[in-house]
């Protein structure tokens, strides 16, 4: 019995030219968007890194002690807990600073804010609750901010307060850049170490780099509006 190959051999000829195409696209785009991705982390990720590397310890009148997660009801993660610990050292030696802790209520099992576990902590460790103001509205870092700047403005009545903000090393430099978006004044900053898992927070560090633009383009639309 003889067989002929051929039908065969034409059969999966077309599905070579049919599937030639497809497989280029999908493996130009990946060869692109992996461009895109080194060459964009080449352009951000030193200067995180490089701010992470900085001790900061600036003076100033009124700190802003940026929110971290919450492990179930109340209990703060690592990183949350470093944050704690530097702003209750740093104005145990500056004992005419004000204190804003910021951050809100809205992880799911969560039964206190963010801001509240700070200034519980605070006050714990010897911070009179009369220099603790609470920002326990907020969700992201660019809403701890925006409602800190409001409090500033509103119960600190004094124009030439210095303000500083307290967060991990690695988000000094993202935090920076929010500040600025949000038209905060020139604005200090205060280090927090990052404890352990630090190559997963500087990965994330790149990865919400994208709201810096969508929100500095959100913004000036709405001024103009």
């Amino acid at each position: 019995m003889h067989l002929d190959f051929k039908p065969f051999a034409m059969i999966y000829c077309v599905k070579v030219i049919i599937m030639k195409k497809p497989v280029g696209i999908i493996l130009k785009t990946a060869a692109g968007l992996s461009a895109y991705l080194a060459a964009s982390a080449c352009a951000y990720m030193p200067f995180v890194i490089a701010g992470a590397k900085k001790r900061y310890d600036d003076d100033c009148g009124c700190l802003l002690v940026l929110g971290g997660d919450i492990i179930g009801a109340e209990t703060p993660s690592p990183q949350l807990f470093e944050r704690m610990k530097r702003a209750a050292e740093y104005l145990e030696l500056h004992p005419d600073t004000l204190a804003i802790p910021c951050g809100g209520c809205f992880r799911k099992n969560q039964k206190k804010s963010e801001a509240a576990v700070i200034a519980d902590y605070l006050v714990s460790r010897g911070i009179s609750p009369g220099r603790i103001i609470l920002e326990d509205k907020s969700e992201t870092t660019f809403e701890n901010f925006d409602n800190a700047l409001k409090i500033i403005k509103e119960k600190i009545p004094e124009k030439d307060v210095g303000i500083a903000f307290l967060t991990s090393s690695y988000h000094i430099f993202r935090a920076s850049l929010i500040a600025k978006i949000c038209s905060f004044p020139d604005v200090g900053k205060v280090t927090a170490i990052t404890p352990g898992e630090s190559f997963k927070r500087f990965a994330r560090e790149y990865f919400t780099a994208y709201q810096l633009p969508y929100e500095l383009i959100k913004r000036k639309v709405c001024k103009k509006k």
